[in-house]
């Protein structure tokens, strides 16, 4: 049975860093800022940090995680900026119901527009379709922003806060 908790603990750590690992995606030093992140919110809370986790649970062990918080210099826009499923989940729709889950957290806290920052190489084809396909759109592109060769692509979504929530 797949669930979802926000409930975040240091005992997180190996397998966060194991999903990352696995897709194959990352290089070394994005695992180690991903799990600083992860490091921060546990010694200062979600809020605190301004990052707020999702895991997904399925057979009670973790196989996904999102990390994603409001940008401290706008009213109303939220970065996603990690999402990952481990690669023996993929295509199970699993990123997807991760990916809801994330933007009904920000409508929730009203936030209005979920930016996400990825790779333009090749190897992120997949990812990109996939922000496409969850109703994303490439707003920029920034050329060689990682790397030669490796272009920085941003999407956006504009998500409506429901009034009746509270913050």
């Amino acid at each position: 049975m797949v669930t979802l908790s926000n409930n975040i603990s240091a005992s997180d750590r190996t397998a966060f860093s194991s999903i990352l690992e696995s897709s194959g995606y990352f290089y070394d030093f994005e695992v180690d800022v991903a799990l600083s992140l992860l490091d921060e919110s546990i010694a200062k809370g979600q809020k605190e940090s301004g990052y707020y986790w999702i895991k997904i649970i399925d057979n009670d062990k973790i196989v996904g995680f999102a990390v994603f918080g409001p940008n401290p210099c706008t009213t109303h826009s939220w970065d996603l900026y990690w999402i990952a499923i481990h690669e023996q989940m993929r295509n199970k729709h699993l990123g997807a119901f991760l990916l809801k889950a994330v933007e009904e957290s920000v409508e929730d806290k009203m936030g209005r527009i979920i930016w996400i920052e990825t790779s333009g190489r090749p190897l992120y084809e997949p990812t990109q379709h996939f922000y496409i396909k969850n109703g994303y759109e490439l707003h920029a592109f920034l050329k060689d922003y990682y790397g030669v060769d490796d272009d920085k692509l941003v999407f956006r979504k504009e998500i409506s806060p429901t009034s009746s929530r509270k913050k």
